[in-house]
């Protein structure tokens, strides 16, 4: 048959479309965007976090665009 993409904008539309999809027996695949993945780590939460903290506390490291693949 044919491939929908749907994008959706919340939790709220991904619970609506699943139980649609599942009361007409379709079957889907569910995947999971890159972001959403890297945010929902715990470990990756914590990094960003740690990185946050550490910009804030003039730990940074200022890297000049020219002399980046030099």
């Amino acid at each position: 048959m044919s491939t929908l993409v749907v994008h959706l904008d919340n939790k709220a539309q991904e619970k609506a479309v699943k139980a649609v999809l599942e009361a007409l027996q379709i079957t889907f695949e569910q995947e999971i965007d890159d972001t959403e993945y890297i945010i929902s780590s715990p470990n990756m939460i914590a990094r960003i976090e740690q990185s946050k903290s550490n910009l804030e506390n003039g730990k940074g490291v200022k890297v000049d665009l020219n002399n980046l693949w030099k």
